[in-house]
């Protein structure tokens, strides 16, 4: 049997779609179609049928999901025996990664990388975040908060800090809270996304209780533009505070290592050599970023 065309009902079936499939496997909605149309055709049977929801298997193609998913694992672990013989990495590499820690962490330590490993291509994932190492969407992953529920394997890396921030104009303005009953008197800019956020909506409300929230925001980088503009304080993770020059942190001590950081690839992926290189590298740099990553760098 052609494993391309396995391939390709693979991503079908995890994705939902012709179009979506094409998308992971860089190929064209019509090439898609056409070797399901195959792959049906070879073995006499309907996989697929349309509903509201896109593709959906049929009892058939049940089946032959979970055979196939025997042939993905088994594919795995030939690639990665066969390319573990060779002592340079090569190849394209998916990096599940949070935006804040891409831009603020690791982005600008990528060039030493590439000059080591000028044959390894790193794609990096942001969006949409997290993704399914499982549907071959990404190959390692940054996780926060918990390892995820794929039996990937990784460990904890370090810990995210995250402290309190204000604009130095907001900072001219009002003396900054130093105790609980100080809070009253200042503006806050709270969480509109709690399900997200729930752990850090959860201290940032209760240390500034007090205080009056003026602003929600879903996502960091219009809860920064905020505190930047001067209208309130904010809970943000310490590498994106520290980096701007114009905020300084509220209560220097008042940290929480609200978040770990995990570093997970797939069990069939973890001996590739480019795979391996990029988590060499992430782990050394989080072990010399440590102090950075925490926040206590500039407590």
């Amino acid at each position: 049997m052609d494993w391309d065309l396995c391939r390709t009902f693979i991503a079908v079936a995890d994705s939902g779609s012709y179009l979506g499939a094409a998308r992971r496997l860089r190929s064209s909605h019509p090439t898609v179609g056409r070797e399901i149309a195959a792959l049906e055709a070879q073995l006499g049977t309907k996989l697929f049928v349309r509903s509201n929801d896109g593709l959906v298997l049929t009892a058939q193609g049940r089946r032959f999901r979970e055979h196939t998913g025997a042939m993905e694992a088994a594919a795995l672990r030939a690639e990665a025996a066969v390319s573990a013989t060779g002592t340079k990495a090569r190849g394209q590499v998916k990096f599940s990664i949070g935006p804040t820690l891409a831009a603020y962490w690791l982005m600008p330590h990528m060039a030493s990388f590439i000059e080591t490993h000028p044959d390894v291509q790193i794609e990096f994932v942001t969006h949409p975040f997290p993704v399914s190492v499982r549907k071959r969407e990404a190959d390692i992953v940054l996780r926060i908060y918990q390892s995820g529920d794929e039996n990937l394997v990784g460990r904890k890396i370090a810990r995210l800090g995250v402290g309190f921030y204000a604009s130095r104009d907001y900072a001219a303005r009002r003396p900054l809270p130093a105790h609980r009953d100080d809070w009253k008197h200042h503006s806050v800019v709270g969480f509109a996304d709690r399900a997200s956020n729930a752990e850090l909506g959860r201290w940032s409300d209760h240390v500034a209780r007090q205080a009056s929230v003026v602003m929600r925001c879903s996502s960091q980088a219009d809860m920064l533009a905020a505190v930047r503009a001067g209208i309130g304080i904010c809970a943000m993770s310490c590498i994106v505070g520290d980096a701007h020059d114009d905020l300084i942190r509220v209560a220097p001590q008042k940290l929480a290592g609200i978040s770990d950081i995990w570093l997970l690839a797939h069990p069939d992926l973890i001996d590739l050599p480019p795979v391996r290189a990029i988590i060499n590298f992430v782990t050394q740099r989080s072990r010399a970023d440590r102090e950075i990553l925490s926040g206590a760098a500039k407590a």
